[in-house]
């Protein structure tokens, strides 16, 4: 028998959530945080080791088995079909879609001879594919009056790292024309724009996996708040979005960088 979420913060027992990149960081946090709260968890990645981690986790604090589907959305043009088609055979609905995987460029400048090649790439991920998805997931979100959470990044206001912003700047376009689209539907769309989040990012931008872990103090200077976060934080904000707490959120774009945007403004004020 299903245990009963109702003493959590938020009630997700007999929803089903589809997170993307979820053997990892943000991704990991969020499926581990909607289990929590009783929804069905559809979790993939590129890493089975790490998958199955985070399903045993998942399995050891709730009572919820996720569906594990591993697979590399940059490279498999067919696995956004196969994420939809699977999570509906097995959970018979959607509830909600997190749009979180993600993955930058090692040296994302003009010196880079192959910046091109790299940048197709990253739009595929970035991009292309939460397009795909949010498609494919309309008719099923529309039945259950369900959302989409695209995870994108404070970079899109900003040139911080060139080509990444392009990406997650198109991103945030996406966010605001599918709310616009999907509205009459009843399907909200929103995004969760983190800053520098100590997860293993790094790797994806030339760095170690740990890089920001051991920065985080020169990343905490950034911000006005003198700190950067854990994944949970931003899980924490998934949940709320995807909760009726939020039913009259969509298309809106969420910074949640401790200030980094808006830190400049304390030198002009001085």
């Amino acid at each position: 028998m299903a245990t009963c979420y109702h003493n959590k913060k938020y009630d997700f027992n007999g929803k089903v959530a589809l997170i993307t990149g979820s053997s990892s960081g943000i991704g990991a946090a969020i499926a581990s945080k909607f289990a929590e709260y009783g929804a069905d968890c559809v979790i993939t990645g590129r890493n089975s080791e790490n998958l199955n981690q985070i399903a045993r986790k998942i399995m050891k604090h709730t009572d919820r088995e996720p569906l594990m589907i591993v697979g590399d959305l940059q490279t498999d043009p067919e696995l956004p079909k196969r994420l939809i088609n699977e999570t509906i055979e097995k959970f018979g609905r959607l509830d909600i879609l997190i749009n979180n995987a993600g993955t930058g460029i090692a040296n994302d400048t003009f010196d880079n001879p192959e910046l091109i090649d790299e940048f197709d790439k990253m739009f595929t991920l970035n991009v292309r594919v939460p397009l795909c998805l949010c498609r494919l997931a309309v008719e099923h979100l529309e039945k259950t009056q369900g959302n989409i959470i695209n995870i994108s990044s404070n970079a899109s206001a900003e040139p911080i790292l060139f080509t990444y912003s392009m990406s997650k700047a198109a991103l945030d376009m996406l966010t605001k024309g599918a709310a616009q689209d999907l509205g009459p539907k009843g399907i909200r769309v929103n995004s969760i724009n983190p800053g520098p989040t100590i997860t293993s990012m790094g790797r994806c931008l030339g760095k170690d996996s740990d890089h920001f872990e051991k920065s985080k103090d020169k990343f905490a200077k950034l911000t006005i708040l003198d700190r950067i976060p854990y994944p949970d934080e931003m899980a924490n904000l998934a949940a709320f979005l995807a909760s009726n707490d939020a039913v009259n959120i969509t298309g809106s774009i969420i910074v949640s960088d401790g200030g980094m945007l808006v830190k400049k403004r304390q030198y002009f004020a001085k």
